[in-house]
């Protein structure tokens, strides 16, 4: 299979894609010791009507050696040689597309492209957790366990940016996208219902990329933890030290980490050096500060408090009845997830669990109706349930005969 950079073929590409029910991508890029990874090459995929029709045959029809032997459309085109912006239009217009554990794509197309919706957007890796297949399942193990393929990671860490591409790299690219239609057909027919929840989650998952490729030098403080806690002439020196670092990382093409760390980021911002020496004498910091460690200086110097900022004490911890409530939150998620056989975190995180407690232990528990777990899919699964359980509906109790040993009891 050939590289596509004609102009006139990637036109061509992108109408039958335009005109394909269902689409598939994925990307190839490089990212070691850049900020922004350079995009290398993108993967295609898509099935005419009567290949659709195939896909579409009943449920019991399904079986996976021929959905496997169903081989769409596909194109490999060359980002380094030709302008594959059309492709990317289609891709953000079209009802269904889909792609595999797609962040970083999606973040790069942001980037790259100004991507900004995706609303057809399916996750196969998500398809999979719902499915009770495993969590963040690689797609090579995905395919070889629903269909029968026989697929490698041989090429997985290949120079993609070189020159020409062997038929082993474009074999092993067109794979990515080859078996997609085939995949999201069975996992489809496995999740029935649920299959809306990870669309949902495919749109959760594409808001965070995007929202990775919309940092400015201005808001990159806002990606550092803990910097809330910190005093306001603190807080200052993390903005200024952050949109620092996110300017010369821009220069400098290299990733925020070896520019400065986040940990000698915060303590230097908290900190305050007195000279270049001082700078330079903290633990594991980056050769790029030390050789730019005047420039540091000169940015904490200018940091000014915002006005905005908090003045009173640092926010209190939650309550120890919160803390116990999101113990006993979290512990009923898991109980949840094991019963419909979802990985824990697709239901909620610890985080989630705290926040939860912390809200209805604040604000009283009606204040919870608006957080996820009560206003997105969770809501009759896991929302119901929490609710329940601090409005004392809900018990969970011990049960020696069950596998799991615990069981959810409703009154």
């Amino acid at each position: 299979m050939d590289l596509v950079t004609e102009a006139a073929e990637i036109s061509l590409v992108a109408a039958a894609m335009a005109k394909s029910p269902i689409v598939a991508f994925d990307l190839e890029f490089a990212s070691a010791e850049r900020l922004t990874p350079l995009l290398c090459l993108l993967q295609v995929a898509w099935v005419d009507e009567e290949q659709h029709r195939m896909l579409d045959a009943p449920i019991k029809a399904i079986v996976a050696p021929r959905l496997a032997a169903i081989e769409p459309h596909a194109r490999l085109l060359d980002p380094i040689r030709g302008d594959v912006a059309p492709i990317v239009a289609v891709l953000a217009a079209h009802p269904c597309v889909i792609a595999h554990a797609p962040r970083q794509d999606l973040a790069l197309l942001a980037t790259r492209f100004g991507l900004s919706a995706m609303p057809g957007l399916i996750d196969t890796q998500l398809m999979a957790a719902f499915a009770g297949l495993g969590d963040q399942i690689g797609l090579a193990t995905l395919a070889n366990e629903l269909l029968g393929t026989n697929l490698g990671k041989d090429q997985q860490w290949t120079a993609w940016e070189r020159r020409p591409l062997t038929s082993a790299q474009l074999s092993y690219a067109a794979s990515d996208v080859r078996y997609l239609h085939a995949l999201y057909t069975l996992l489809a027919a496995k999740l029935g219902p649920k299959l809306a929840w990870a669309r949902e989650e495919s749109q959760e998952i594409l808001l965070d990329a995007l929202a990775a490729a919309a940092v400015t030098p201005e808001t990159a403080w806002e990606q550092l933890g803990g910097v809330r806690s910190l005093d306001p002439i603190a807080q200052a020196g993390v903005r200024a030290l952050a949109e620092w670092r996110q300017l010369t990382a821009i220069e400098l093409d290299r990733p925020l980490g070896q520019v400065l760390a986040d940990r000698n980021l915060i303590d230097l911002a908290r900190n305050r050096p007195r000279d270049a020496n001082d700078v330079r004498a903290h633990k594991g910091i980056a050769p790029v500060a030390k050789s730019r460690a005047d420039q540091i200086l000169v940015a904490l110097a200018g940091a000014a408090p915002d006005p905005a900022a908090r003045t009173g004490p640092p926010p209190r911890s939650a309550s120890p009845r919160a803390q116990r409530w999101a113990e006993m939150l979290l512990a009923i998620a898991h109980v949840i997830a094991d019963e419909a056989q979802l990985a824990p975190r697709l239901l909620a995180t610890r985080g989630d669990a705290e926040h939860f407690a912390r809200v209805a232990d604040e604000h009283g528990l009606a204040a919870t109706a608006g957080l996820p777990a009560r206003s997105t899919w969770r809501a009759e699964m896991l929302g119901s349930a929490w609710h329940g359980w601090l409005a004392g509906t809900v018990a969970i109790v011990g049960n020696a005969e069950s596998v799991r040993g615990v069981q959810l009891e409703r009154t």
